[in-house]
């Protein structure tokens, strides 16, 4: 029976390496290979042990050098190999990072996989600037939502039901939908209601 490694998926955190996890550290002193994304900071990448090999998966918005069906073949691939995989994504690898499905795609294929969570933006940009993402009396709740879908799926423009009384809406995805996602196309605009 061949030789399987593991993979694993290690969120990098918002880009300060002082927010990494102790796990996460571990897991990259420890990697064979590290399959990363564009959104991991320069600081990060400098905590990679010499000599230890880099492969940049990183994608830029409508223009993936590496379609997604490669990256899971890869990582299956390396895996096989019976090496130790990180692959390393900014922020969380389950918040917006395809994390999920690379680890189903792992598991349709006998590879082990773990992941390893990371501080996501949406709450270290919050903290960072001292804007509660939730207050109790105030905002009870925070939702996450895109702001791009996969081809197969439409993203629906209209944000009126994913915004209730005490709620914030942060918007780390996509940026350029940013005005889509914050005026309401019924006429009203979302930013006069208080969260």
């Amino acid at each position: 029976m061949p030789n399987r490694g593991k993979v694993y998926l290690v969120g990098a955190g918002p880009g300060d390496p002082e927010l990494l996890t102790l796990k996460a550290r571990r897991a990259l002193d420890e990697a064979d290979v590290i399959v990363y994304d564009r959104l991991v900071s320069k600081e990060i990448m400098d905590l990679i042990p010499p000599g230890t090999p880099r492969i940049n998966v990183g994608k830029q918005p409508r223009s993936h050098h590496v379609p997604q069906g490669e990256i899971n073949e890869l990582l299956v691939r390396l895996a096989r190999l019976g090496r130790r995989v990180v692959r390393l994504k900014g922020g969380d690898p389950y918040l917006f990072g395809r994390g999920s499905e690379e680890a189903a795609y792992l598991r349709r294929h006998g590879i082990v996989v773990a992941a390893v969570p990371g501080v996501t933006s949406a709450s270290a940009c919050a903290a960072a600037l001292g804007v509660p993402l939730t207050h109790r009396g105030y905002a009870n709740g925070v939702r996450f939502i895109t702001g791009h879908c996969c081809a197969a799926n439409e993203l629906d423009d209209d944000p009126r039901p994913l915004h209730g009384p005490r709620q914030h809406l942060p918007g780390i995805d996509q940026a350029g939908r940013q005005r889509t996602l914050a005026d309401d196309p019924g006429g009203g605009d979302l930013r006069r209601h208080p969260a």
